[in-house]
């Protein structure tokens, strides 16, 4: 079962879902769309031919919708959510693609059903702890595949002393006039700014996915440096 604190993570996208994907390319600068095509590129390149992929906390599905394009339309692509809201969001989106409601740690399939397992821009919502990230990697390394290719999408720490503190500048100068434009997602909003900071560097990632099972982990940096592509395989 979530715990408490899974709940209401659920609870604040619940709140934000109908201008989710409008606040991503605000925060950005339109960059999230052009690092979603970049990742879903990595995963078609990687995994050729990779016919099924879960696309887990996939939100309004907006990387489940790049990674369709990347692979031609030819990839079946399942997402699943802890939010009902962003799911709800995401079926009217993407008609005909399968959604499921699952708490990430629980996944409702069996052993080694999808090629392909994806997180993007969500992995941050689950370092809740250390013991609850690997968990959740292990919970998605075991739906993955044997050879199967995992992929991570995420915002990360730069080693650069003078990029991290730009970072954490601009991040605090822009949710801060994302809560006056919308003031009852204060908290929500306040939620994002803390796991998107708190968040680890992509080495400290990388040994995470080899402490969860996987192997062969290694990532890419994405311009303009706060924003890494991970992969690993099982």
């Amino acid at each position: 079962m979530p715990s408490e604190t899974e709940l209401a993570i659920a609870g604040f996208y619940d709140g934000i879902y109908h201008f989710y994907s409008a606040a991503n390319f605000f925060l950005t600068f339109g960059l999230d769309r052009y690092w979603r095509a970049r990742a879903a590129a990595t995963a078609r390149r990687l995994a050729p031919r990779a016919l099924t992929a879960l696309d887990a906390c996939c939100g309004t599905g907006d990387f489940s919708l790049a990674l369709q394009k990347a692979f031609g339309g030819r990839l079946a692509v399942t997402g699943c959510d802890l939010s009902a809201a962003m799911l709800a969001a995401g079926k009217e989106k993407i008609p005909g693609m399968t959604f499921v409601q699952a708490e990430i740690k629980s996944l409702p399939w069996p052993d080694a059903s999808f090629d392909l397992v994806t997180v993007a821009f969500a992995a941050r919502n689950l370092n809740i702890d250390r013991g609850k990230m690997l968990a959740a990697l292990r919970e998605l390394r075991r739906v993955l595949k044997p050879g199967g290719l995992f992929l991570n999408l995420e915002t990360t720490r730069p080693d650069n002393p003078a990029l991290w503190f730009l970072m954490r500048f601009y991040v605090k100068i822009l949710v801060g006039l994302l809560n006056l434009f919308s003031s009852k997602n204060r908290r929500s909003y306040l939620f994002l700014k803390r796991t998107i900071l708190n968040f680890c560097t992509a080495r400290e990632f990388s040994a995470l996915l080899g402490e969860a099972g996987f192997t062969g982990a290694a990532h890419a940096i994405l311009c303009p440096g706060a924003v890494a592509v991970h992969t690993a395989k099982k």
